[in-house]
């Protein structure tokens, strides 16, 4: 029999909050055991929000090289002597820059910090080299079926011209000028907008600095408006091929827009169907696609989160002439959850991966501090950690098989790969 394991409490997920001299609200969680604190400063500074394609990456891949006082050689020695790794992220809404240091080093990192926010610098070399290294990363991106399929794939689900649904191609850095970018940090990088998540050695003298150098004018009203509607380029069930020369294997999406939000009992018990679907390692498609038919190596299935749209998809890398086949294969495997309930044995063994998977996710503070972030970036709550949880325990095979003919429909397939013979 199947070892159960306990729910776990979601205590630790509700981070500890500080109000700042400006108003904004830090949030914390605190592990005095490490001597690490990782910081992260997230903005309304996503790709919806740019004017020219590409602006928002450079902005953000950008930032942080340099300050109007302190040239790029001085911020890399600083960063360097003292084992500071600085990460950033840009995604379509939001932009996020973290920092990773150990706590005596915060009272003079945080004053470069706000440096680097008053007073950003991108000088002409630094972005001629990150012009021609995104340059490269984009067309070998379009050499890579995964890339191209991806691309397709929220193209047709959410219109060309959708903040999701749009991409970049190498001539759109041809625009790009620093002066561009300089400007977009200026008007989207204000720490007075940023929300603050500090985590692991966090004390009252590191809270005391961060208010002193990160809490400067009074806080601004941030506007975090959900995304457009989507203007869908095709309707399901199409497939749509696209065309990659050179190509020795092809690469699958298939998937849509689920009708749920993310607050609904439904979308929690939709994550469950996904686990037995695509989601571990046991599931339906990795037991038929990869060890009885051995098409690939992987096939999963997922959902992302977005605001105002959550999107499920299964994507797998194939040998090309067995892409058809796959696709098939994808289909039946859907089929057969909509026509023939799981057994009590398969829905245990998913119960127990789902609660295990769960509680990996809140093992320490940075991996919770990083789940608040994306939590906030999405505008999410904890609600949603207390519906899986209750889904877990819960939900039975009939709720499966129900779920899969309610919402495993209308899939959009996209198959990426060499030209067909």
């Amino acid at each position: 029999m199947p070892l159960t394991l306990a729910a776990p409490s979601l205590a630790p997920l509700e981070p500890k909050c500080f109000t700042l001299d400006n108003g904004r609200v830090l949030s914390s969680f605190q592990n005095p055991a490490i001597e690490l604190v990782k910081l992260d400063l997230t903005l309304e500074a996503g790709s919806r929000y740019q004017q020219h394609k590409s602006l928002a990456h450079a902005a953000n891949q950008l930032f942080a090289e340099a300050t109007v006082p302190h040239d790029t050689n001085h911020v890399a020695e600083f960063l360097d002597f003292r084992g500071i790794v600085v990460e950033r992220l840009a995604d379509i809404c939001t932009a996020n820059v973290s920092f990773y240091f150990l706590r005596r080093y915060a009272g003079e990192l945080l004053p470069l910090v706000r440096e680097m926010f008053d007073a950003p610098a991108i000088s002409q070399h630094i972005f001629n080299s990150y012009i021609a290294k995104r340059r490269q990363q984009i067309a070998l991106g379009f050499q890579k079926t995964a890339y191209v399929a991806r691309n397709r794939f929220y193209e047709l689900l959410y219109g060309a011209e959708h903040p999701l649904g749009t991409y970049a191609v190498p001539h759109d850095l041809d625009a790009l000028t620093p002066q561009m970018a300089e400007q977009y940090i200026a008007e989207r990088y204000r720490l007075e907008s940023a929300d603050i998540v500090a985590s692991g050695y966090v004390d009252n003298e590191l809270l005391s600095l961060i208010n002193k150098h990160l809490a400067p004018s009074p806080s601004a009203i941030v506007e975090a408006p959900p995304l457009p509607a989507p203007k869908p380029l095709c309707k399901a069930p199409d497939c749509n091929f696209c065309e990659v020369e050179n190509s020795v294997q092809a690469s699958i999406r298939i998937g849509r827009i689920l009708p749920i939000s993310w607050n609904s009992p439904h979308y929690a018990q939709f994550m469950i169907l996904n686990t037995v679907l695509g989601g571990y390692f046991g599931s339906r498609l990795m037991t038929n696609i990869r060890e009885q038919k051995g098409f690939t190596y992987g096939i999963y299935s997922t959902t992302q989160i977005y605001r105002g749209s959550i999107v499920f998809y299964i994507t797998a890398d194939v040998a090309a002439e067995s892409a058809q086949d796959a696709v098939s294969e994808v289909f039946a495997e859907i089929e057969k959850l909509k026509h023939e309930p799981i057994s009590n044995n398969e829905l245990d063994r998913v119960r127990n991966f789902s609660m295990g998977d769960f509680i990996r996710s809140i093992d320490g503070a940075f991996e919770i501090s990083e789940r608040h972030r994306q939590m906030l970036a999405a505008g999410v709550s904890n609600s949603l950690a207390a519906n899986l949880l209750h889904a877990i325990a819960n939900i039975t095979p009939d709720d499966i098989q129900r779920l899969a003919q309610q919402y495993l429909t209308e899939l959009t397939t996209v198959v990426a790969g060499p030209q067909k013979s």
